[in-house]
């Protein structure tokens, strides 16, 4: 039977089928590297995904990866960037059930999420020296490999990228913003939420990696939690926090802070209540009240998935940003990134600015669907492009360089920090 139109189809957990090029279709074979599971796909180097790096402060890391058989990939290699010696760090090695497989229906050549056991890494890096870069490689797989650079101490300059709503399996658009705005070379990379797409129906898990995998190995990856992280049952847990859970520090893996060069960023969940009196807001104002009584605190930052405000086709959230603009006003809190609406927008709203950088590689969207919104005529620039945000800090100043698909410069600004 021929279906022309039709790239493929899931009838069973463990069946795929897809059309070959005659248009006819036909069951997809077996991978020819499979593992002990013959659904299970496994390559000489045993390194399925990754690695990238999690949890960067002042004098360590954690470096995580996920194999695909047990006992090999159990070891890193780190050198400075700057002179100095290797060092050598061993992985905790801990098996992990996938229980569903899950397909990209849309794109018969996207690997899927296969069932079975994988076995997930972990390097616990200590004794590092701050405000450092190192170059570190999976001794079993010397093409598994990248970089990070330890938290800058206080008063240090810091360059850090903002991306969100990544969707690579659309298109070439995600792959684009990053090669173009990772030679910039940011020590590290915050992301505003919805990593993976299944709604698509053109990517998994297993596609995903290689197309984003420049972006993890370029630095620590600190990502919120969108509501694309909950399109399966299970996706929360069996994808997203085993591979990005435990990226910060002094909260839970949906909340966290960490600190660069004296700056501090917190992340929220707005899939879970933020509202006054919740959980994440009693934290974040505790969270905020300490780090501005530590040495060299300079000012804050929070990201988070939906937007507080947006001209675009999504809700926004008046509530919760009165609510919480006197405490990030208390606390020095300038910057506000989020995500969400698939597109640019910077709104300079008091002494705050608030970056929507959603352009990651979704289906872009009607940035100006709300323009009526009173917010709107604080918008200073927007725009309907796929993109990514470099951020810069130095002293007294915050610069925002927003650069596209194409490599454009789309806005650039500055502001006054601490």
């Amino acid at each position: 039977m021929r279906f022309p139109l039709l790239c493929a189809l899931v009838f069973a957990p463990l069946v795929v089928f897809a059309c070959n090029e005659s248009g006819t279709l036909v069951l997809r074979d077996p991978p020819a590297d499979a593992g002990p599971d013959a659904a299970l796909p496994c390559g000489p180097g045993g390194v399925s995904k990754g690695p990238w790096v999690l949890a960067a402060d002042l004098a360590g890391a954690k470096i995580r990866w996920e194999a695909c058989r047990a006992g090999v990939a159990g070891s890193v290699t780190l050198t400075p960037e700057a002179a100095g010696a290797a060092q050598h760090a061993a992985s905790v090695e801990t098996p992990f059930t996938a229980v569903e497989t899950y397909t990209a229906p849309l794109q018969p050549t996207a690997t899927p999420d296969y069932a079975g056991v994988f076995y997930m890494h972990e390097a616990a890096l200590t004794g590092l020296a701050p405000s450092s870069c190192y170059h570190y490689v999976l001794d079993a797989d010397p093409t598994a490999k990248g970089r990070f650079c330890t938290a800058r101490a206080p008063g240090d300059s810091i360059r850090f990228m903002a991306i969100g709503d990544t969707n690579p399996g659309l298109g070439d658009s995600a792959k684009n913003v990053l090669a173009h705005a990772l030679p910039r070379n940011p020590d590290f990379i915050i992301h505003g939420g919805d990593l993976q797409y299944y709604a698509s129906g053109l990517e998994t898990w297993a596609s995903w990696f290689p197309i984003m995998q420049p972006m993890l190995s370029q630095g620590a990856f600190f990502a919120s939690v969108g509501n694309h992280e909950f399109e399966k049952p299970d996706e929360h847990a069996q994808y997203d926090q085993r591979f990005f859970g435990g990226a910060g520090f002094d909260g839970k893996d949906d909340h966290y802070r960490f600190q660069s060069g004296g700056v501090w960023f917190f992340t929220l969940s707005t899939e879970t209540p933020i509202t006054a009196g919740s959980d994440q807001a009693k934290w974040l104002e505790a969270e905020l009240t300490d780090a501005s009584q530590q040495p060299g605190y300079r000012f804050s930052v929070v990201y988070f998935h939906r937007p507080f405000v947006t001209c675009g086709d999504t809700s926004d959230n008046p509530e919760a940003r009165a609510y919480f603009e006197p405490i990030f006003a208390k606390y020095k809190l300038l910057l506000i990134v989020q995500a969400h609406m698939h597109g640019y927008e910077r709104f300079e709203l008091g002494a705050f600015t608030y970056v929507t950088a959603a352009g990651g590689g979704g289906s872009i969207g009607r940035v100006d669907e709300n323009i009526t919104r009173a917010e709107c005529s604080s918008r200073k620039a927007s725009g309907p492009f796929y993109h990514a945000v470099i951020f810069d800090v130095t002293a007294g100043k915050l610069t925002g360089t927003v650069i596209d698909d194409k490599g454009a410069v789309r806005d650039s600004f500055e502001k006054v920090v601490p």
